[in-house]
């Protein structure tokens, strides 16, 4: 089966669930429900989750395998990649990383992030692998937009 795509703002909101303490089973059966009350205290309120519901109403199997087996996201943008290194591994720009207008330096990532990371975002995105730190099963690496 070919890997899911989700839009970046539906990946925002899957991550932010995720990142609340919702396991993947818990929210395939909140999306199911139709129910959005769950979802509100999700960063205090923050995040509207009708799109999610929606899409899980319209194209169920595609939303949950994307939720059980993993997605790319459609486009990314540097923002987009931020949100994930935050919400997935609690990597904060500026204190773990540099940003740069269209990159992001020296971002310590566990070899199994990484593999995720490269999964993940879109191809308009290049990661550069900068040092391998065997000691820690870690890559300090560098997200650059690819050359189009």
């Amino acid at each position: 089966m070919s890997t899911v795509k989700l839009s970046q703002w539906e990946t925002m909101l899957l991550e932010a669930a995720r990142a609340h303490g919702f396991v993947d089973e818990e929210i395939i059966h909140k999306l199911r429900t139709g129910n959005p009350v769950p979802f509100s205290d999700v960063e205090g309120g923050k995040y509207d989750y009708t799109h999610l519901f929606e899409l899980s109403k319209n194209d169920p199997s595609t939303l949950e395998a994307a939720i059980r087996e993993g997605y790319q996201i459609k486009f990314t943008t540097i923002n987009g990649i931020k949100f994930l290194l935050n919400k997935r591994y609690n990597i904060q720009p500026e204190h773990d990383y540099q940003v740069e207008e269209t990159a992001l330096h020296h971002v310590r990532l566990p070899d199994d992030a990484l593999a995720w990371m490269r999964r993940t975002i879109s191809h308009n995105w290049r990661i550069v692998e900068l040092e391998k730190l065997a000691d820690t099963k870690e890559t300090l690496v560098r997200f650059e937009l690819a050359a189009s």
